[in-house]
């Protein structure tokens, strides 16, 4: 069996969507917005090995996840060419909605999430241990030990957390209705690494915070499909999207766009997708920020800690040490 390496966590066959008449996209790297890379869709947003998982007889599987993501992603372009057509995709909700739901748990921002999470657990139990004295004190002038320790997770853990993930957008994929947003503006809409947004549009721009929603609040989705199309959810479009499904609507003008775009941008983890040049300013202007983990600890809870996203630079997570090698192991 061919073992795959090139494990895509933005599918080609959303990015083909996004492709210039020549078949290329631009990608700009949050590192190096200054320089976009012009490539083929098979050329970007995958890692190597990237959902790799052992097997119970010590060998490595390469490709069962890469196998069945690719098969739920097999409907999607017929799906894409009928909302370009306006047509009637009621039938089709499901689909929709599974590819929105991978889409997020998929893709490094929501992985890197989970093992910062589990990461940020672990220092909080040490030192309650500490405190309790459970542990050795620490070294003399070593005493914030715990925040010092990097803790690498394994991330085989991330990927078992995806059916979490999945389960968890339940709730709010209840509470929206879903309208496709047709851009005939001179203003194209962007996609990124980590294309499914939402946040609490009640709060003002600068407040909004990633994924986090107030308690029976409105919701806001945003999830780009091409330069001229995005899906658009809302709490208030839950009572038409109940009585006749999916709708259509147009986009209003480009200052509305720009507004899409600038959550697109600030949305994205690592990279930044465009079919063509021209909104570079935009792009530069959330360079350096993405939706990260946060950790807050609650001494008055007995050290509990609790997680949250928000709008920060990323920071290099430390490397698990004994990640799943290319291949089934020698004999």
């Amino acid at each position: 069996m061919t073992q795959k390496k090139r494990h895509h966590f933005v599918p080609k066959a959303y990015l083909k969507a996004f492709c210039d008449n020549a078949g290329r996209l631009l990608v700009y790297r949050k590192d190096k917005p200054d320089e976009p890379l012009r490539v083929a869709p098979d050329a970007t947003q995958f890692q190597g090995y990237y959902y790799s998982q052992p097997t119970p007889d010590g060998g490595v599987d390469n490709n069962t996840l890469e196998d069945f993501f690719s098969e739920i992603e097999s409907d999607w372009p017929q799906i894409v060419a009928k909302l370009h057509r306006r047509e009637n995709v009621n039938n089709s909700l499901e689909a929709i909605f599974q590819f929105m739901a991978l889409q997020r748990a998929r893709v490094p921002a929501s992985r890197d999430a989970i093992e910062a999470a589990l990461a940020s657990t672990v220092k909080a139990t040490m030192k309650t241990m500490l405190a309790a004295g459970a542990l050795p004190p620490p070294p003399k002038g070593l005493e914030n030990l715990p925040d010092l320790v990097k803790v690498a997770i394994d991330p085989h853990q991330s990927i078992h957390a995806m059916g979490t993930i999945i389960q968890g957008m339940g709730p709010i994929f209840d509470k929206i209705g879903l309208v496709a947003i047709h851009n005939a503006t001179s203003r194209a809409f962007l996609t990124s690494d980590n294309p499914v947004a939402w946040f609490d549009p009640s709060q003002p721009f600068e407040n909004q915070l990633p994924y986090t929603l107030s308690p029976d609040g409105p919701i806001t989705l945003q999830f780009p499909i091409s330069p001229t199309l995005l899906l658009l959810g809302g709490t208030q479009y839950q009572e038409a999207y109940a009585a006749k499904g999916l709708l259509h609507g147009d986009a209003p003008d480009d200052t509305w766009v720009e507004h899409v775009n600038a959550q697109t941008c600030r949305f994205g983890y690592n990279a930044v997708i465009s079919q063509g040049p021209g909104q570079e300013y935009l792009i530069k202007q959330f360079a350096e920020v993405s939706p990260v983990h946060q950790a807050v600890l609650v001494p008055s809870i007995n050290g509990a800690v609790l997680h949250r996203q928000v709008f920060g630079p990323r920071t290099p997570k430390p490397k698990w040490r004994t990640e799943p090698q290319a291949g089934p192991r020698a004999s």
